[in-house]
């Protein structure tokens, strides 16, 4: 089973390398592609890939393959939006100066059980947290994977489809 999904991911691997776009074009599809993947979309991530690598000139089938592959990660992506989320909450949150002695001076206050707890502002602030980290994510994951798979794409493009070639014509020679 997982060795059909393997094969049927080389084979869209394979077909992105022998397109005729440009490497500009295909990194900028995937990386795209992969942008609606930090959000909850529930699956509406497959259809707004293509519609946004269609709206920046970008390649179709390879932001498409960007989806895919974020639907896979969306466990990872969603911890990683919280996480971040938070980080950057811890960072926003202190105090510009800290004085010891009014924290010394402070009064403690009272304790009261009676006072029932705030379970929707508790919820608030994870909503707003998972929000910032996947602001942060999605933005800096579409720039990263824009170089990354730009340079990559110019560099062994070419090679890997000689390789590819050389390997076709050995089984063919073969048989």
């Amino acid at each position: 089973m997982l060795h059909k999904y393997i094969r049927r991911l080389k084979y869209y691997i394979l077909r992105t390398l022998r397109m005729q776009n440009s490497d500009h074009r295909i990194a900028l599809g995937f990386a795209v592609g992969f942008f609606p993947c930090w959000y909850p979309t529930f699956g509406i991530d497959l259809l707004l890939a293509p519609l946004l690598a269609r709206m920046v000139r970008g390649n179709i089938p390879s932001a498409f393959l960007a989806a895919s592959a974020g639907s896979v990660l969306w466990p990872i992506l969603f911890y990683l939006n919280y996480r971040i989320g938070v980080f950057v909450h811890l960072f926003t949150t202190f105090p510009a100066t800290f004085e010891i002695e009014d924290a010394l001076t402070a009064p403690v206050p009272e304790t009261d059980y009676i006072v029932e707890t705030d379970h929707f502002g508790r919820l608030g602030d994870m909503g707003v947290n998972f929000l910032v980290g996947a602001l942060i994510n999605s933005v800096l994951s579409t720039l990263i994977l824009y170089i990354l798979l730009r340079i990559l794409l110019s560099v062994y493009r070419k090679p890997l489809l000689l390789k590819i070639k050389e390997s076709i014509r050995r089984g063919k020679s073969k048989t």
